[in-house]
């Protein structure tokens, strides 16, 4: 694949970026790790420097993070920096969540394979107005220093596979490892993390089920575009570029229009809207890169796109 995602599988319906080879059964995670292309390792290598005369000299304490079957090279690192192998993510995850309780859904390698990704399905469900919403849990790594080893939750609405909400970064929502630490070795920390699920989604549905209750007149949706795109519901419409009014108007129609809006148990609710500008950002947003649709994923998940679902959640839950 081109671009920002490497390779991927996905198991079930076609996920909303369209991407990845599907699998027709509920992947174990021997197999999801072959389908993801992700069953291979980075090691660490010397890094050398040209002196003056035609010969190396070694650079004291510093590595190079490369992929043992093709030799690409993710970053240069420190020597306390402790790589974590994709095989090692994968063993963490079914020994965190229970291998016969989380249903592999998607996983793979973004930008050449710098950053690898493992989503998994949590058990149950619930009901915003007749939307249903799954439960997930999003592992992250990186073999090129960008991010730590990070776990949280995202929930998913069914009918158009919108991401919503992430979780916040406290640590009591989300698992977070410097690659200074063996990853094995925080597992009961881990499974801590992992308990405290009820309680996150009971809460985030509380406030789900809020914006759903929560009528929003027309004259406030100017103002949560505004605060979602710009951080600022009063900034000046003239003071706004071009392309973010672009997309504030394409947002707004989707608040009305898009997947999943016509339940006549949200129409003109917050949830309506929040719904609305995320699906903008998972599947209109044209973030930097050669293919639109790998790098709006990466933004969805971990760029600007998250950040403009969040200043809308926030948004709206203190209206």
């Amino acid at each position: 694949m081109p671009a920002e995602v490497e390779t991927m599988f996905y198991a079930g319906e076609t996920p909303w970026h369209g991407l990845g080879t599907k699998l027709d059964h509920i992947a174990t995670s021997e197999e999801a790790i072959v389908a993801a292309g992700l069953d291979w390792e980075v090691e660490m290598y010397g890094v050398y420097t040209r002196t003056t005369d035609p010969t190396f000299q070694v650079v004291p304490g510093y590595f190079a993070t490369t992929r043992k079957t093709d030799n690409k090279v993710f970053g240069v690192m420190k020597s306390r920096f402790k790589p974590v192998q994709n095989r090692e993510a994968f063993t963490f995850f079914d020994n965190v969540v229970g291998e016969k309780l989380a249903i592999y859904h998607t996983a793979g390698s973004l930008k050449e394979g710098a950053i690898v990704w493992i989503l998994a399905k949590l058990p149950g469900n619930f009901s915003i107005k007749g939307d249903q919403v799954d439960k997930y849990l999003l592992l992250t790594n990186s073999h090129d220093g960008s991010r730590a080893v990070q776990m949280f939750y995202t929930p998913i609405r069914v009918v158009c596979w919108n991401t919503l909400q992430m979780a916040d970064s406290t640590a009591s929502a989300r698992f977070y490892m410097r690659h200074t630490t063996m990853v094995m070795n925080r597992i009961a920390q881990a499974q801590d993390i992992l308990g405290i699920a009820n309680k996150f989604y009971r809460d985030w549905h509380g406030q789900a089920e809020h914006l759903a209750l929560l009528q929003l007149p027309a004259p406030q949706v100017p103002l949560l575009l505004k605060a979602a795109f710009t951080g600022n519901s009063e900034t000046k419409m003239e003071d706004i570029w071009i392309p973010v009014k672009n997309a504030m108007e394409k947002a707004e129609e989707l608040i009305y229009v898009g997947r999943g809006q016509d339940n006549p148990k949200i129409q003109g609710t917050a949830w309506q809207a929040y719904n609305g500008i995320a699906e903008y950002v998972d599947y209109y947003k044209k973030p930097r890169g050669k293919n639109p649709n790998d790098s709006r994923l990466n933004s969805a998940w971990f760029g600007t796109g998250n950040d403009i679902k969040k200043r809308a959640w926030d948004y709206l839950l203190k209206l």
